[in-house]
């Protein structure tokens, strides 16, 4: 079943990918990240061809572990595509650094091109923070008509948090980043004007409670909109660790707090939630934070691109933890298109026709 959604100049949509599917469509590029985690090739795999290349996005690695599991990845990879090309970037929190060259390279596909890009981006191992980045870029500067998305869900022990667990089971829990939290805004993903003081604020959550609230309470917001993830959410029966059901009952004790439980991989959800939370504000405008699932950052990236009251926080950990994450769930699939271009126009009455 297709779930769709026209969002400002955008139509939206999204569907589970079948086993042997073949591409929708012709990319300019498909591309994925190369990691440690088990889940990483899962969606390509599905597919009957991968396309005529692939591009596999590598940050720089900080163990020769972790190197050694990414080498590991590339040979499934190789069996996916054999003509495939390594884009080396900095370090994942060197976020600066990797806009630079990731503008960079995506002006070079659309001068080469000489139209904007139609582009397949699996998002299951690229951090928030760059398919964020990407999605703002690309549309903000027209180098891209139309952004898919593949995603596929990953298992992860929230009560325990097996090797991620701290000594201290009472405080905050780390299940995937170490050391301290940075905020930062995403570029092309901004407001208009300044808002300080003077907006509410939409939260994605996940799995770490405990070092969010926090993060959150720097922002002061004069609304507090909370989106859970239903299938973890805690506000069900789900198990949790003391630490972080205090937590959740700190954020929940804010002035004017409110909670939506919206499915794992349900952007569209989050992009119809995060539209109605700032058409009913009476701020002037609204910072959407992106700590939750990455579809879930997708749904906010299109409210902030459909509204120039909003602007979109990430946060930036001082590292990741390496935890091998194994597929949970059939892959998905999120078609991004800008309506108002031509081709995507021609396209329409193509399959009107």
């Amino acid at each position: 079943m297709i779930d769709e959604l026209a969002i400002g100049d955008f139509v939206f949509r999204q569907r589970k990918v079948e086993q042997g599917e073949a591409l929708p469509r012709a990319y300019d590029a498909v591309i994925a990240g190369l990691s440690w985690e088990t889940r990483g090739p899962t969606a390509l795999s599905r597919l009957k061809t991968v396309g005529p290349e692939l591009t596999l996005f590598k940050f720089a690695s900080r163990s020769q572990e972790i190197e050694d599991a990414k080498a590991s990845q590339l040979k499934t990879f190789l069996t996916l595509q054999p003509n495939l090309t390594i884009k080396d970037l900095e370090a994942s929190t060197e976020a600066e650094k990797n806009f630079r060259a990731l503008k960079a390279w995506l002006q070079d596909l659309y001068a080469k091109a000489g139209r904007p890009l139609s582009i397949l981006l699996d998002i299951t191992c690229v951090p928030k923070t760059y398919v964020l980045y990407l999605i703002g870029l690309g549309f903000s500067d027209e180098l891209v008509a139309r952004l898919d998305c593949l995603y596929t869900p990953g298992r992860y022990d929230l009560v325990s948090g097996g090797a991620a667990t701290p000594p201290a089971l009472t405080g905050p829990r780390s299940l995937l980043s170490e050391g301290e939290w940075h905020s930062r805004q995403i570029p092309y993903l901004e407001a208009s004007e300044y808002i300080a003081n003077d907006a509410d604020l939409l939260v994605t959550l996940g799995g770490e409670l405990g070092l969010s609230v926090p993060f959150i309470e720097r922002f002061e917001p004069r609304r507090l909109g909370l989106i859970c993830i239903e299938e973890t959410s805690p506000s069900g029966n789900v198990p949790m660790l003391p630490s972080e059901r205090m937590a959740y009952d700190e954020l929940l004790r804010e002035p004017n707090a409110v909670q939506e439980d919206i499915k794992l991989c349900d952007a569209v959800g989050v992009a119809r939630h995060a539209t109605s939370f700032i058409e009913n504000s009476a701020a002037r405008g609204a910072t959407m934070m992106a700590i939750g699932s990455k579809p879930h950052a997708i749904g906010i990236a299109l409210a902030a691109l459909s509204d120039p009251r909003v602007e979109v926080v990430c946060r930036t950990p001082a590292s990741y933890r390496a935890i091998d994450v194994h597929p949970s769930a059939e892959p998905m699939f999120y078609e991004i298109e800008d309506r108002f271009d031509p081709a995507s126009y021609i396209a329409s009455r193509q399959r009107v026709s």
